[in-house]
């Protein structure tokens, strides 16, 4: 069992069960449209286009059961989120069992997330209008792509990275801890700790000071 695979069957929920969702979670080979996965796939479309019917007036203009309807619908989803969570509606996935997400997660309007690999996100991660995150992907080799079904790799998010409205960050990327996606940005590479990317593909254009400790680095956040 590789570590992906032993990863999400200890810490995600809602995981689908069949040797396919292995092999597509550990990078290898795999038929995408095996019953189970193109069922799950169908259910979680269906969950996050409801998700935008959670209206805030049915629960009485309540900030708090609001949130906790909304909490609570989205537990259906991800594979792991905090209470804290807020995401706009309308937001994608292909099966959101494979997003793990820590305190502090926001998303703006139309973030994408393409979770056929695990996606995990640290603490107080702010992602921009129409970000996507495409764990998918496909052989370049056309041949390959004949023979091969689909392929899929990770992708890591630190704490406290900000991403700018629409960036793409792709297969089997890493973002360091305190780095800033500018908006536009396509992330095909690992991303260092503390520094601002942009461009396509995206490149470091300034290095940033971490925070010295972890008060400061919460006041950032908080500004």
């Amino acid at each position: 069992m590789s570590d992906l695979v032993e990863f999400a069957h200890k810490n995600l929920n809602n995981i689908p069960a069949c040797p396919d969702y292995d092999l597509m979670i550990s990078g290898k080979p795999y038929d995408s449209y095996t019953k189970v996965l193109l069922e799950k796939r169908l259910v979680a479309r269906e969950l996050v286009t409801d998700y935008g019917t959670i209206r805030f007036k049915d629960y009485d203009f309540d900030l708090e059961k609001h949130q906790n309807a909304r909490y609570e619908y989205l537990s259906k989803i991800f594979g792991k989120i905090e209470k804290d969570v807020y995401i706009e509606a309308p937001f994608f996935v292909d099966y959101g069992c494979n997003i793990k997400a820590g305190k502090g997660f926001y998303c703006n309007f139309n973030t994408t997330f393409l979770d056929c690999s695990i996606i995990t996100f640290g603490d107080n991660v702010l992602i921009g209008p129409n970000v996507t995150f495409s764990a998918a992907t496909h052989p370049v080799d056309p041949q390959e792509r004949l023979e091969v079904v689909d392929l899929s790799y990770p992708i890591t998010v630190g704490d406290n990275v900000w991403f700018g409205a629409n960036a793409v960050v792709v297969a089997g990327v890493t973002i360091g801890d305190g780095a800033v996606i500018a908006a536009g940005a396509v992330v095909t590479k690992d991303v260092p700790a503390y520094t601002v990317v942009g461009g396509v593909p995206a490149r470091v254009l300034k290095t940033l000071a971490p925070p010295t400790n972890t008060t400061e680095k919460v006041q950032e956040t908080e500004q």
